[in-house]
């Protein structure tokens, strides 16, 4: 009766044990998508808190595959309690590989005995099911990984148990996964994460000082106590910390779970150059160390162009068909620009203007459109840059320009209210120095030309201008060998005041509307005009033949006039 009772016994110890074996081993994490080649892995956890599992012969059964036998990678094939086992695939190198350094010494490492989980390894964009399967090939877990990853993110278990649903997986939150530590998308009692890198100015010039700004933010279950955070300055970028390259340390302690502290750094002054900072958070209770480490970069340029350094001067975004859109900018400053890698943008996209040097001298212009015909339709003294810039709209648009470095040198919004939109006549700036987005400071251009690509505009006020501001005779018919008589009003609408001025009439004979010398008839000198001012001239002649005919008066400022009379005053 003893014999029979010590028997039945054993068997039933070895049904106990056998069954905890088989619910022990879970499929805990599945690399489906890696970043290149052979880098699909699948992770297995042992949840016993006390037995080692022996997985010598244990399979990987990928969809309709035939199962994959593990095999010993040189560190045995037994998973101690509470440990991870990585399987990778055989062909893939350990010392070289994208997951060297990245699995942690106690991580037990598998292969399996072909080059690939599967026929040819593991869809990526089509879920699959895979199976753990003992030796006998008893099925010891399975789980259908959701193709929805991003690349190099595998599907990660959220709780480590039996649970093998969807809901208990998601998709990784670090790159590369997590192979041999805990899973990125488990909560932690201890996790501290280095959540953000930024540095202020983003784009710094030589002088600026640059702020180091970090975020360090406690997602775990627990308060943490007693941790460093620390920057590098990584000189050999390497994107390795090293002794050397510490800037930075400063104690912290008490970050309560879900709170966040900001940890900034100055660099005084930093030369022209590159610079690579790693910011590292060091907490030894952390149990996801995967993110306490983030490398950034920022650049110190020289010195560019300072705001409006360089303006939008005139704007063409209402031609005449089929002539092109273009825009036209100033260089306001006393010091050459280089336009090079500088972008022009409207409201909606945005052009590099020239990936070449050039240089933009002081008090010039330049004209950019993508489109060379359009020296049919104007004399453009200035240089011209093609360019497929952005189509202007009718109805209104923005008009932006950008140096090398980001920076918004000038930018406006036009609409039709501000002019330019008929007749083909381009939209005109008023003043260099009045602000660009000032309805005021923009007209419709005057010229006769219709625009003034590569010169001064034509509603800009001159130093010296006088304008001829109407022009008629006193009869619409005239006799032959009688005089008719010619009345002009002229004003005074540039900047300075003008001492003396003729004003010349001219019978255009051959009715080309270009006066010619041998096509002079008159001249009067006009008195002198304040700011603002006008004055009527009367001029008589009895030069016309039977028939139409058409005249011309122009103006002619005495120059060297105005430059004594300058110089008396200066005295």
């Amino acid at each position: 009766m003893k014999k029979m009772f010590l028997i039945i016994f054993t068997f039933l110890f070895t049904k106990f044990v056998s069954s905890q074996t088989d619910t022990s081993i879970i499929i805990s994490e599945v690399m489906f998508n890696p970043i290149s080649g052979n880098n699909e892995f699948i992770e297995l956890y042992n949840l016993s808190s006390t037995q080692s599992i022996n997985l010598n012969g244990w399979k990987i059964k990928y969809y309709t595959s035939t199962p994959d036998q593990i095999v010993d990678a040189g560190f045995g094939t037994v998973l101690p309690p509470k440990s991870y086992a990585i399987i990778f695939e055989n062909d893939y190198n350990l010392s070289s590989g994208i997951y060297s350094g990245l699995v942690p010494a106690n991580a037990l490492i598998l292969k399996i005995a072909d080059n690939s989980f599967g026929t040819s390894g593991m869809a990526n964009t089509t879920s699959r099911p895979v199976w753990l399967l003992r030796a006998n090939n008893d099925t010891i877990d399975a789980y259908t990984y959701s193709a929805n990853n991003s690349t190099s993110f595998s599907d990660e278990k959220i709780l480590m148990n039996r649970d093998s649903s969807q809901t208990n997986w998601a998709n990784s939150l670090v790159a590369n996964g997590t192979p041999g530590f805990k899973n990125s998308v488990s909560p932690s009692n201890y996790d501290l994460q280095l959540s953000s890198l930024k540095f202020n100015p983003e784009f710094p010039v030589i002088g600026n000082n640059v702020d180091i700004i970090a975020q360090v933010k406690n997602p775990g279950i627990l308060s943490a106590q007693n941790f460093f955070v620390r920057f590098y300055n990584d000189i050999n970028f390497d994107s390795t910390a090293q002794n050397n390259e510490l800037i930075f340390q400063q104690n912290y302690s008490n970050l309560v779970s879900n709170d966040s502290i900001t940890v900034t750094h100055t660099l005084i002054s930093p030369q022209v150059g590159t610079y690579q900072i790693i910011a590292l958070v060091v907490f030894n209770e952390d149990e996801n160390p995967i993110n306490n480490r983030r490398v950034g970069r920022f650049t110190v340029n020289p010195p560019g162009a300072q705001f409006n350094d360089i303006i939008i001067n005139e704007i063409m975004y209402a031609p005449t068909s089929p002539q092109p859109e273009w825009v036209e900018l100033l260089n306001k400053s006393s010091n050459p620009i280089n336009l090079k890698r500088w972008r022009l943008f409207d409201a909606t996209s945005s052009v590099l203007i020239t990936s070449q040097d050039f240089i933009l001298q002081p008090d010039s212009f330049v004209v950019i459109t993508a489109d060379s015909s359009i020296i049919n339709y104007f004399q453009i003294p200035s240089r011209i840059i093609r360019a497929s810039i952005p189509a202007l709209n009718n109805n209104g648009d923005a008009v932006v320009i950008k140096d090398s470095l980001g920076f918004i040198i000038d930018s406006l919004f036009y609409l039709p209210s501000w002019g330019g939109n008929i007749g083909g006549r381009s939209l005109e700036r008023i003043s260099k120095d009045n602000p660009s987005n000032d309805p005021t400071n923009w007209r419709t251009s005057t010229s006769p030309f219709r625009a003034t690509p590569g010169k001064i505009n034509s509603v800009t006020p001159k130093e010296y201008d006088l304008a001829i501001t109407s022009f008629k005779s006193d009869k619409n018919y005239a006799i032959l060998g009688e005089e008719i008589l010619f009345k002009a009003t002229v004003k005074n609408i540039g900047l300075n005041f003008i001492p003396t001025s003729t004003l010349l009439l001219y019978r255009d004979a051959n009715q080309d509307s270009i006066p010619q010398t041998n096509e002079l008839i008159k001249q009067t000198i006009v008195q002198a005009l304040n700011i603002n001012d006008s004055v009527t001239v009367n001029i008589n002649t009895n030069v016309f033949d039977e028939g139409m005919n058409r005249y011309i008066y122009i103006y002619k400022i005495y120059q060297m006039m105005i430059q004594q009379i300058t110089f008396l005053l200066l005295q």
